[in-house]
């Protein structure tokens, strides 16, 4: 028995077969590019996405030594696909690192105050989100909303073209910023401002919902059986906190790849928007009785990777010689003790950036080292992120316990320095895969192989090791991020 997991990526697609018990039975990735004919312009081509999904899932199942019982899809959020009334996809799907339409915003709050749009979409509005994207397809393609019959966000596209129906999922539809999180409901007058009738959209079901069954064509196309239950697995973040095992109020996953993102569970509303002071995204979670609160760091492992390459340029040609990861070969020899070095770490800028959009290394000597200096870069970055953390516990939050996913987490000193500035157990999971993972969880419960969730976790998620956050080491880092914080502060007044 089986499940598979299909994370549909911005570059590239997985399809992940696990066993009940949380095996990796097997496994396809393939990368795509997306379209783009000028500086800041992204897009994705739906028909190479699906072709890329289609090779992957049918390369896996061939793979696969055991009989498939349930398919789980999840994706990245904002983009959708246009269709018209013919079944034709319409145009191509702009992707969230397009960044024309800064401007539409404004044009929303004319008609609708930004209080009220927060209250409704649990969410401050940017230009990435849903509807301003279909404002900024009808100036791109004119008159392209107005031939769409029907929509389906990315995750969904896939299942349709498996023989899934017109659905999508709460955390997907959030992310359109016309969806009233408290009702569970479209705005229908948010659509028809931006000028998409309405009835194209999806109906919005919980995340993990059955979406369809593998149809007989696409069963023959890639060597399965039909009737499998299809589930939409949501935004990428909902899923991957599933596979790790997060699904009680009080509990964090903090994914720490090319962005560091935060996804915190809640059972209070209010919580989630006081947090909005600092850009958090607001999200009904799979387990319906929570809430996830959201936010990132665009710069997350972006930062230690310009190391690699720049400081680190000599370490990373001798280690590629020698057929060794440079990230783990530079663990052993980097510093252990915290350092006095303070990194402010928006190399790459801030979406949001409270204290200004600053970076650099402070207090470097002659005696500074390389691996201070690298363990410094973590230290920084995980100040950064405790800045949202520490605004979401004083709104009134509660942090019981952080799971790390994603290439920071195999690094230990990273997660020793991450429990001990947020002074909570840190823990990491068996699975380098948490997306395909959660996909394959909800598709299991879907197709009745779990009772529920907590048979699901209970079965499959494996914890690898739990860091105890040391309380000296809390106080000399709350020392050092007042520093940082006072330092943010000043820069903003230097223009």
């Amino acid at each position: 028995m089986a499940l598979i997991g299909i994370d549909v990526g911005g570059t590239g697609v997985k399809a992940v077969a696990f066993s009940t018990t949380g095996e990796i039975l097997a496994s396809t990735y393939q990368e795509y590019d997306m379209y783009s004919d000028a500086p800041g312009h992204f897009e994705a081509v739906p028909s190479k996405i699906y072709q890329s999904t289609r090779k992957v899932l049918r390369a896996t199942a061939a793979a696969c030594p055991e009989r498939v019982d349930g398919i789980g899809v999840s994706s990245f959020a904002e983009s959708f696909v246009c269709f018209d009334k013919d079944g034709n996809i319409l145009c191509n799907s702009l992707m969230y690192l397009d960044t024309r339409g800064t401007d539409l915003p404004a044009k929303l709050f004319e008609k609708f105050p930004l209080e009220e749009v927060k209250a409704y979409s649990g969410a401050s509005p940017r230009h990435i989100h849903s509807i301003f994207r279909m404002m900024l397809m009808n100036e791109i393609w004119p008159g392209v909303l107005e031939k769409t019959a029907k929509i389906h966000f990315m995750a969904d596209f896939i299942v349709s073209c498996l023989g899934g129906e017109h659905y999508t999922d709460y955390s997907l539809a959030t992310s359109s910023l016309a969806f009233d999180i408290n009702k569970k409901q479209w705005r229908r007058d948010i659509f028809e401002w931006v000028g998409l009738n309405p009835d194209a959209l999806p109906k919005p079901l919980p995340t993990g919902a059955k979406i369809g069954e593998l149809s007989a064509a696409a069963a023959l196309d890639l060597g399965l059986p039909a009737g499998i239950p299809l589930v939409s697995g949501g935004h990428d973040h909902i899923a991957s906190s599933v596979g790790a095992g997060v699904y009680k109020a009080g509990q964090m996953m903090n994914a720490i790849g090319t962005v560091d993102g935060f996804t915190i569970l809640t059972d209070s509303a209010e919580v989630g928007r006081a947090a909005n002071g600092y850009d958090f995204i607001y999200k009904p979670h799979y387990f319906q009785e929570n809430y996830a609160v959201m936010t990132s760091n665009l710069t997350g492992g972006v930062l230690l990777k310009w190391f690699r390459d720049h400081i680190g340029k000599f370490e990373k040609e001798f280690w590629a010689n020698e057929g060794k990861d440079f990230y783990a070969e530079f663990e052993k020899q980097m510093a252990k003790e915290p350092t006095d070095l303070i990194v402010l770490p928006r190399f790459g800028g801030a979406k949001e950036a409270p204290f200004g959009k600053k970076a650099g290394i402070l207090n470097m000597t002659l005696s500074t080292t390389n691996e201070e200096i690298y363990r410094a870069f973590m230290e920084g970055e995980s100040f950064e992120m405790f800045g949202y953390f520490n605004n979401f516990l004083k709104s009134g939050g509660r942090v019981d316990s952080l799971t790390a996913v994603g290439g920071g987490a195999r690094c230990d000193t990273y997660m020793q320095i991450r429990s001990d500035i947020f002074n909570v157990p840190v823990r990491t999971v068996t699975c380098d895969q948490p997306g395909a993972l959660g996909d394959a969880m909800m598709a299991g419960i879907a197709a009745g192989v779990f009772a529920n969730a907590d048979e699901a976790i209970s079965s499959i998620v494996g914890i690898r090791r739990v860091f105890e956050p040391d309380a000296k080491r809390h106080e000399y880092y709350m020392e050092q991020y007042d520093k940082y914080c006072r330092i943010y502060e000043f820069l903003a007044t230097v223009k």
